[in-house]
C-alpha cells in the first residue's frame, strides 16, 4: 500500500468515525434504517491490506464506536467478524483476470456490478451480526432481519452517493 494511499484512508478513517460519533448516533429512519459511516472506513480499504492488520484495524474502530454507543463490544465484534469475511468476499467477486496491484476499491475502479455486490454483502453481514446481537432473543430475529436489510439499504444509498462524488474526472 503506498504512502500516499495510506495516509488518505487513515485521514477517512478518522472523519468517518468523527462524523458518526458526532452526528450519526442517533439519527434513524422510522426506528429501521440506521446509518453507520464508520463502515466506509472498513468497505474502502485498499484490497492489499494485510488481513491481520485489517483484523486489528477493525476492531479498534468497533471499539471506538462501542465506547461512545455504550454497546459493550457489539460493533468491534460485526467489524472483526466482517473483516475476516472479506477475503472469502474478494474470492467470491473476483474478475477472471485478478485485481490488479493498484487496485482499489472504489466504483470508478471496479464498476457496479463488483462494487455494489461487495458492499451490499458486507454491509448486510455487519448489521445482521449488529441487530442480532442487541436483540439477543430469538423472538426478535425478524425485526433485526428488517432493521439490517433496511439499514443496508441506506448504508448503499449514501455510500453510492459518496462514491460519485468522491469520482476524479
Amino acid at each position: 500500500m503506498s504512502s500516499s494511499i495510506q495516509w488518505k484512508w487513515y485521514g477517512m478513517l478518522l472523519l468517518t468515525v468523527a462524523m458518526q460519533i458526532l452526528f450519526l448516533r442517533d439519527l434513524a429512519i422510522g426506528n429501521l434504517g440506521f446509518c453507520f459511516l464508520y463502515l466506509w472506513a472498513l468497505v474502502k480499504a485498499p484490497i492489499q491490506t494485510p488481513t491481520a492488520l485489517l483484523l486489528i484495524g477493525s476492531f479498534a474502530l468497533g471499539w471506538v464506536v462501542d465506547i461512545f454507543y455504550n454497546t459493550h463490544g457489539m460493533h468491534a465484534f460485526a467489524c472483526v467478524f466482517i473483516a475476516m469475511l472479506r477475503p472469502v468476499i474478494f474470492k467470491i467477486l473476483t474478475p477472471a483476470n485478478g485485481y490488479d496491484e493498484r487496485s482499489s476499491v472504489s466504483l470508478a475502479e471496479m464498476k457496479a456490478l463488483w462494487f455494489f455486490p461487495y458492499l451490499f454483502s458486507m454491509m448486510f453481514v455487519h448489521h445482521v451480526i449488529l441487530f442480532l446481537l442487541e436483540a439477543m432473543d430469538g423472538s426478535l430475529i425478524g425485526i433485526s432481519l428488517l432493521r439490517a436489510f433496511f439499514s443496508a439499504f441506506l448504508g448503499i444509498l449514501i455510500f453510492g452517493l459518496l462514491e460519485l462524488f468522491s469520482q476524479t474526472k
